[in-house]
C-alpha cells in the first residue's frame, strides 16, 4: 500500500513539473525608444541611452519608423557574439530581433 501511494505521488509530481514547464508561452520582450540608422542599419535608442542593434525579420523595411519613438516586440539575440554590456558598436544594449513595430510617433527632441 505505501509503495502503490509512494509512486502515485512521484508521477503526480513529475505530470505537475512537466505540465508547468510546458504550459508557460515564453514571453515576448519590448523595447521603447527613438529608431536610428538607415539601409539594414538600424538600431533604437532607449531613454536610459541603451542602444540595441535591431535586426528585421523576413527583409522588414524599418525606414519609414526613423526618427520616430517607437516599441519594438520580440527577441534579445543570444546568438551574436558580442562583449557583455554592449553591441558591435561599443553602446550598452545588445542585438535585438524584430517581431513587430509600434510607431508613437516623432522622437522627442531633449
Amino acid at each position: 500500500m505505501r509503495t502503490t501511494m509512494l509512486l502515485a505521488m512521484l508521477t503526480l509530481t513529475a505530470m505537475l513539473t512537466a505540465s508547468a514547464q510546458t504550459a508557460a508561452p515564453s514571453a515576448a520582450n519590448t523595447l521603447t525608444g527613438c529608431l536610428k540608422g538607415s539601409a539594414d542599419q538600424y538600431y533604437i535608442v532607449e531613454q536610459n541611452g541603451h542602444r540595441h542593434t535591431l535586426m528585421a525579420k523576413n527583409n522588414q523595411d524599418l525606414s519609414s519608423y526613423v526618427n520616430h519613438q517607437v516599441t519594438v516586440t520580440g527577441k534579445a539575440d543570444a546568438s551574436r557574439s558580442t562583449a557583455p554590456g554592449s553591441d558591435s558598436m561599443g553602446h550598452r544594449g545588445g542585438f535585438f530581433s524584430v517581431d513587430s513595430v509600434s510607431d508613437q510617433g516623432a522622437c522627442k527632441k531633449k
